[in-house]
């Protein structure tokens, strides 16, 4: 058996970042160009690896943008096989998401096992119901399994596949499965250290002697392990780290099933597959830190940055006179400790610099540096005596909230509250859950003292 496949994942349609329209576009040009890139390359199918959407919540063109890349695929007889990621589920579970939408519409099979305590069972899916763990393509020779995002259960729910793909596997082969593979919506632990929660690289172990190319989505990082464990990144950038992971994109797999050896590298003959990563084009997203510790007045700080502007804005203020859509967003962070009044710095004239230099679409400059005001007495200002950040960011909550009389006595369980919101935002949790925890410490913090 020989096919070709596109693996893609977390193309967050409809994601408006800083709320300039025409990044909502360059989220819909990176999944039109992929989905061109596929009916190029007359691949057999394209696997989405969850967050199709950025919300679960979408506007009418957001669905017309996504049903567009979707239809020249449908024209061109390819078949999308997709997971929901935790972006694309419906709020509620009595209703519907745009996923399924666009299941009942033919745009594509959206694979969803039904689970028996945790454990996904191996069930063809039905069109009527849109549930079912796997699709058999190409002659029955292909299998394509899918789980789409379990959030706090997806361990339980690993081991479970793992040990329903087993029980299978002998079955499989005689049915005549020449090739597997399984989407999943989930990361691996400490790809991206901020994301916490996630399954060890270990854990997906179990599954290796199941499946033949593991398809992920979710962290937008991209990374592969062993010729088998793959993640493409998200095609754009939706977050300023994102912006040093250049190689983001999308997955171009051919399969040879009966001559391995003429497409795969010899230290994997087990393996049937050769994946190249591929960038896909998006518009420049420029993020630059500028040390300040050194500075001792504004004048010194705008220096800085014009000689920033110099260095860097004549080749990317040519490609947006080319184009609109190669105008860059730029970033700009300024690191380190204020060595005067972080007031007296004239934001407006920064980012005017960086505008006649760049020709941007978008400009920020934000302000990351502490000011020597808040520093512990006689800390030194080179980073390595001085307080931790988890206490400045303490005292500076403090004295935010005791700003208010209402919170002054309490300032200081506050500030441990709006430490762990911030900590579960990053984190990415549900924010029902978020806002179920502070609903909780309100209530708690606001309760009456015994004999009020």
């Amino acid at each position: 058996m020989r096919a070709s496949f596109i693996h893609i994942a977390d193309t967050h349609l409809g994601y408006e970042q800083y709320g300039v329209r025409e990044r909502f576009n360059d989220f819909s040009r990176a999944f039109w160009q992929i989905a061109q890139e596929a009916i190029e390359r007359r691949v057999n199918f394209v696997v989405i690896a969850g967050d199709l959407f950025n919300k679960r919540s979408i506007d009418a063109i957001t669905l017309t943008h996504a049903t567009e890349g979707l239809q020249r695929l449908h024209n061109a007889n390819i078949p999308v096989i997709a997971i929901e990621g935790n972006h694309d589920r419906s709020y509620y579970r009595d209703s519907i998401s745009w996923l399924q939408y666009l299941c009942y519409q033919n745009y594509l099979i959206l694979l969803n096992p039904i689970m028996q305590e945790g454990v996904p069972q191996i069930t063809p899916w039905q069109r009527e119901n849109m549930l079912g763990a796997y699709v058999d393509l190409l002659d029955g020779q292909l299998r394509i399994y899918g789980l789409p995002w379990q959030g706090s259960a997806t361990a339980r729910s690993l081991e479970g596949m793992a040990q329903s793909l087993h029980a299978v596997r002998a079955q499989e082969d005689e049915q005549g499965i020449a090739y597997r593979l399984l989407a999943m919506h989930t990361g691996i632990e400490g790809i991206v250290p901020r994301i916490q929660g996630l399954p060890t690289r270990g854990t997906f172990e179990r599954l290796r002697n199941s499946i033949d190319y593991l398809a992920l989505g979710h962290v937008h990082k991209p990374y592969e392990f062993d010729g088998w464990l793959y993640n493409p990144g998200s095609p754009e950038t939706c977050g300023a780290e994102e912006a040093q992971w250049e190689d983001r994109g999308y997955y171009y797999v051919e399969i040879d099933t009966e001559e391995p050896e003429r497409i795969i590298d010899l230290s994997k003959k087990e393996r049937t597959h050769h994946a190249e990563r591929i960038k896909n084009a998006r518009r420049p997203f420029l993020r630059y830190d500028v040390r300040v510790d050194t500075l001792s007045e504004p004048d010194l700080l705008y220096k800085r940055l014009e000689d920033l502007c110099r260095r860097e804005g004549p080749r990317y203020a040519e490609r947006a006179e080319d184009a609109a859509h190669t105008a860059p967003v730029v970033l700009i962070n300024l690191n380190g400790t204020l060595s005067f009044d972080a007031s007296a710095l004239d934001q407006a004239r920064m980012e005017e610099m960086i505008r006649h230099a760049f020709q941007p679409i978008f400009v920020r400059i934000d302000n990351h540096a502490s000011d020597p005001d808040y520093l512990a007495d006689g800390a030194e200002l080179d980073g390595r005596d001085r307080s931790t950040w988890h206490d400045l960011e303490r005292r500076i909550f403090e004295e935010l909230i005791g700003r208010d009389s209402r919170y002054l006595e309490q300032r200081e369980e506050w500030s441990n509250v709006l430490t762990n919101l911030k900590q579960m935002a990053l984190t990415k949790e549900e924010p029902s859950e978020i806002a179920q925890f502070l609903r909780t410490k309100r209530a708690t913090l606001f309760a009456p003292t015994p004999g009020e």
